[in-house]
């Protein structure tokens, strides 16, 4: 079963960091990450983002490591999860990354939806504390 861990962001920038530090380190140790999401509009700005940010370089995606899709294809080590529902569809990744989002209230109560999910569904949950 996959582990689950939701990153507490309090603004904006705070999330889009988020999503690129994880990316960056998944390309970097090459291990496959699909950033899961939920229409076009999103995909295009997470792409968008993905060849903006880190400010010292971008992320070349997608490649091996790195994919943006609305539906998981293939084998990855871990899925970023940016739809609006817990990703409780396959057991195969090791980790699902979710974000407990504080910048609206409609987000949050999203984002402890999805954290209920998962509890009620037996996750293993961790919140990141830094």
């Amino acid at each position: 079963m996959s582990n689950v861990l939701f990153f507490p962001v309090k603004g904006n920038d705070a999330k889009l960091l988020k999503i690129c530090k994880v990316a960056t380190a998944h390309v970097q140790r090459k291990e496959r990450l699909i950033i899961l999401v939920s229409d076009q509009i999103a995909f295009e700005f997470v792409d968008e983002l993905l060849w903006r940010l880190p400010e010292e370089g971008f992320l070349p995606h997608p490649n091996p490591f790195l994919t943006i899709e609305t539906e998981p294809n293939g084998e990855a080590s871990a899925i970023f999860n940016l739809q609006p529902l817990a990703f409780l569809q396959n057991n195969s990744f090791k980790k699902i990354y979710e974000l407990e989002d504080y910048t609206s209230s409609e987000k949050l109560r999203l984002s402890k939806q999805r954290y209920q999910m998962y509890r009620n569904a037996g996750y293993p949950i961790t919140v990141e504390t830094d």
